[in-house]
């Protein structure tokens, strides 16, 4: 065996005195704290709920490590009590100022960055689903195309949702979605705790796009930022999810925060969802609400804009606004008040919107407002933003807004005209579906307009007369 040089002797000795140099020099300087920001305490606060707002906001770790962050930080004896208007010192948010009095963690918003995912001008999902704003593709965090995500793919659900979101606006395509996933994962520091709503939302901007979060159970939100052409990430409690399979529990048994894509609406009103982990494919109103409202923490709904000059594939065609002016000016008799003299001016186009958004044919509906309503009077309906004269049973935004002596139950209203216009459409595209499609306008009649309340014949024949009137003014067959 070589003895070894003195060179060799001289260079151990060097690192030997540097290493003994750096152990004395750490021992002189004080410990090192880590960053944190002071909170004051709100009433009903808990450790963990901090400890899961500041995880969903980018503080490194499970809920369980940063709950244990708290209580170190702060001394805690007993960490089910602390009290409100006391001030605890909390790990800092990655990138925010420390060291100031605070309110709660506040809720960071999306801002443009660098893209990481190829963007590919078009969406490319296949064709979107009835209802269905744009083609997003289903993808499965267990089983996806490619296999740079299987390391973390048991926690995976929320960069396997914006991968399907961001397919759907064409981002991405040029990546298998199994790299796609793994590198929207990586970019926010993924564990395997998954992600919270700031880690959404820096998906999102590091796709050069914007986003807003809603936290709790407000599904009414949702369904205006689907309406508005925008794409929905919802964390709600995955059990929820595996209860409405057919049949229940098909893709197993867990529970826990769980992240899905809503994507639209069906003509029922009920909402498209793409789960990364379960056969789900619907969920009613209720059902939403209740996997936002059975989450731990209450839930989180974060809407992603698309890139500029991405539109939904369902946008109304170009002739929406022409026509829309063309059934203002709609007159049911010589001399009579036209569509807009009778309290319709400026919601032509609006009408036209909602006709196509719930299959609905204009001439009947406007014939029916017109009989309904008695638009242009003074009218409770009128005064109560509700043209199809529609009972109160409790729709999501409508209030119980008068009674009429003639007829049994109350009446409802609207704060505005157009959530008027809109609940009378859907009314109509909803409960009267099997009507329409098979084109039996007496039968709706009879159910929209009882007998027992009203000369149903009469009523019959005069919204076909006027349905035609509607039909040969604005040229249609």
């Amino acid at each position: 065996m070589p003895h070894p040089s003195l060179e060799d002797f001289r260079q151990a000795v060097l690192r030997e005195r540097l290493r003994d140099a750096g152990e004395a020099l750490r021992e002189a300087l004080p410990p090192r704290s880590p960053a944190t920001t002071a909170y004051t305490v709100q009433p009903g606060d808990t450790v963990g709920d901090l400890a899961w707002n500041l995880m969903q906001q980018g503080v490194p770790g499970p809920v369980e490590a940063i709950a244990d962050q708290i209580v170190q930080l702060n001394g805690l004896t007993n960490p089910d009590l602390i009290i409100a208007g006391a001030t605890l010192q909390l790990p800092a948010v990655p990138g925010a100022v420390t060291g100031s009095p605070s309110g709660p963690p506040s809720t960071p918003t999306g801002t443009p960055g660098t893209p990481t995912g190829t963007p590919g001008g078009t969406p490319t999902g296949g064709p979107a689903r009835p209802g269905e704003r744009y083609p997003v593709p289903s993808i499965k965090q267990m089983s996806s195309e490619g296999t740079e995500d299987d390391w973390n793919q048991q926690s995976n659900c929320g960069p396997t949702t914006m991968a399907m979101i961001l397919k759907g606006y064409g981002l991405g395509t040029g990546m298998s979605d199994g790299a796609f996933i793994n590198q929207l994962g990586q970019g926010v520091g993924i564990t395997s705790a998954g992600v919270g709503y700031a880690d959404i939302q820096r998906m999102a901007a590091n796709n050069g796009l914007t986003s807003e979060v809603n936290p709790g159970t407000d599904v009414g939100w949702i369904e205006e930022q689907l309406a508005s052409g925008n794409l929905v990430a919802v964390n709600g409690e995955s059990h929820v999810m595996l209860q409405n399979e057919s049949p229940a529990f098909t893709s197993g048994n867990f529970s826990g925060g769980h992240w899905i894509a809503v994507t639209g609406m069906t003509p029922e009103g009920n909402f498209i969802v793409h789960d990364p982990s379960s056969t789900v494919t619907e969920l009613t109103p209720a059902e939403l609400q209740r996997f936002l409202g059975e989450h731990q923490y209450g839930g989180y709904s974060v809407a992603i804009h698309p890139p500029p000059g991405v539109a939904p594939t369902d946008a109304p065609s170009p002739d929406v606004t022409a026509q829309g002016q063309a059934l203002e000016s709609v007159r049911l008799a010589p001399g009579a008040t036209s569509l807009a003299e009778s309290g319709f001016e400026g919601q032509g186009e609006f009408l036209m919107r909602m006709a196509e958004k719930y299959d609905v044919p204009i001439d009947l509906a406007l014939a029916m407002l017109w009989k309904e309503s008695q638009w242009g009077t003074a009218g409770a309906s009128v005064a109560a933003n509700n043209p199809g004269n529609l009972k109160f049973v409790g729709q999501e935004g409508a209030f119980e807004a008068f009674t009429s002596p003639d007829a049994s139950g109350s009446f409802a209203g609207w704060p505005t005209l157009q959530q008027g216009i809109e609940a009378y459409f859907k009314l109509l595209g909803t409960h009267y579906r099997a009507e329409l499609d098979s084109g039996d306008w007496t039968a709706l009649v009879n159910r929209y307009a009882p007998p027992v309340e009203n000369d149903s014949n009469l009523y019959v024949q005069q919204v076909n007369d006027d349905a035609a009137e509607v039909r040969r003014q604005l040229g249609i067959g």
